[in-house]
């Protein structure tokens, strides 16, 4: 199974909106970020990632989604900052502008 973008993302939403506390539940979506084994999302809240407000910054894990089996997960941000294989490029078709 090798899901796409857009499965991916969707899958995000349904695992971490429910749960959202931190002001407005939010997924930047104008860059696709992957490796060949997961797309990374920037979830967050809507007043700190459109409206800047730090107040609503979140710290913690960054949300994943695993290719080949659809996993959704959270993985420590250093270790996607740290990853090379890791590239970002504008998505074609976002929902957020």
């Amino acid at each position: 199974m090798t899901l796409s973008y857009e499965d991916a993302r969707a899958r995000v939403i349904d695992a971490a909106k429910p749960g959202w506390d931190t002001g407005t539940f939010h997924l930047d979506d104008r860059e696709i970020t992957e490796n060949d084994d997961m797309f990374v999302f920037n979830v967050g809240a809507r007043e700190f990632l459109v409206d800047n407000n730090a107040s609503f910054a979140v710290v913690g894990g960054v949300w994943v989604v695993y290719k080949s089996d659809g996993r959704v997960t959270t993985v420590p941000s250093v270790d996607v900052a740290m990853d090379q294989s890791i590239r970002t490029r504008p998505n074609p078709d976002p929902t957020m502008s």
